[in-house]
């Protein structure tokens, strides 16, 4: 296909490195890609625009509060500029961009569902009644995970269930790199969590952690987003680094002596397939998790799983004394689900749906 992929993206391409940057960067290899972040507030009214590589950037910078829809004509006007007169292939990942496909009809929808939005904390109260006309109007429908699938497989073939891959050589790296020299002035036992930290992290369970009888030192590796950091628990054997580049947390997770998924068990998490399972099981480092459904479904058996304090350090307890043999499936079922191969599968299936048009 001789086209332009234009992205509608709810999250920052300098930011956290997930999903779309997996995906998009591995697509870019032979289709050009444009994407087009939701508006940056800002004291003036422009596009910002850069280049990397295969992929163009827009970010719009507005002089006015955010509000749907996360794109305006401006911003619709310097893609336009961009696409030269190419067809795009429009692939959304919130509906709240559903604007980009009035844009361009002629295109072929994508709605790569990667997360329930619907039930992060405020998300605006229009978001479902756009899900729905979104969904109805795609001609190819990804899911992030079974969860997610399961709550949309009604629509019919047109959707997809593709759970998050891993970098595999990346993150088994672990294995032989020296520890970060963070975690390495830590006593041991450390045990550490690598992602955002938001609504979806059960601050209790840390708190509890931190003061249970297993003497640990606790590493909370990444940015803290959408909650306050003063409702944080603060213990001396409790450590907030801040975003950490990507490139870094396999030195990270060679300090750990185990994982955690502190997940809360709330509405924000109900569909959640982290994608920080299978860089956990890569890295050969032991998992303690909360019962999410994504991931005690398909792995419950390579995972230690506790919900209330009591149980999840416990389970923890259970992670640090972890048989080598299990940590070491894990890591071949990782070294199986990687993002080339999966990239590679979502774009054969939106080529089968372009080649009909």
């Amino acid at each position: 296909m001789n086209r332009v992929l234009l992205v509608g993206l709810h999250l920052r391409w300098d930011g956290v490195r997930q999903r779309p940057h997996h995906l998009l960067s591995r697509i870019a290899q032979h289709t050009p890609v444009i994407v087009i972040e939701e508006m940056f507030p800002a004291n003036e009214d422009r596009d910002e625009i850069r280049v990397e590589g295969n992929i163009t950037i827009v970010r719009p910078l507005r002089a006015r509060p955010y509000g749907a829809p996360l794109i305006d004509a401006t911003g619709i006007a310097s893609v336009q500029r961009l696409l030269a007169g190419r067809d795009p292939i429009v692939w959304l990942y919130t509906p709240m961009m559903n604007e980009l496909a009035d844009a361009f009809p002629e295109g072929r929808l994508v709605f790569d569902c990667m997360d329930e939005l619907a039930a992060f904390d405020f998300a605006p109260p229009e978001l479902l009644d756009r899900e729905r006309s979104l969904l109805a109007r795609a001609d190819v429908v990804f899911t992030g995970g079974r969860s997610l699938y399961e709550a949309r497989k009604a629509i019919g073939s047109k959707v997809h269930c593709y759970p998050s891959g891993v970098e595999f050589d990346r993150f088994a790296d672990a294995r032989r790199l020296p520890a970060h020299p963070l975690t390495r002035e830590f006593l041991r036992p450390v045990v550490g969590y690598i992602g955002v930290i938001d609504e979806r992290i059960d601050i209790d369970l840390i708190a509890a952690l931190a003061d249970s009888k297993l003497d640990l030192n606790i590493v909370l590796v990444g940015p803290v987003v959408k909650i306050d950091p003063a409702i944080l628990p603060r213990r001396v054997n409790v450590h907030y680094t801040g975003q950490i580049a990507y490139d870094l947390l396999p030195s990270f997770l060679a300090g750990f002596d185990a994982a955690l998924m502190p997940f809360a068990r709330n509405k924000s998490t109900r569909y959640i397939s982290p994608t920080k399972t299978l860089e956990y099981f890569a890295a050969s480092v032991p998992v303690a998790t909360t019962s999410i459904v994504d991931v005690i479904t398909p792995y419950g058996d390579l995972v230690e799983v506790g919900d209330e304090p009591e149980a999840f350090i416990a389970a923890v307890d259970r992670a640090l004394h972890a048989e080598p043999e299990r940590t070491a499936r894990a890591a071949q079922i990782a070294k199986e689900q990687s993002w080339d191969r999966i990239a590679q599968a979502m774009w054969d299936d939106i080529a089968a749906v372009a080649a009909t048009s």
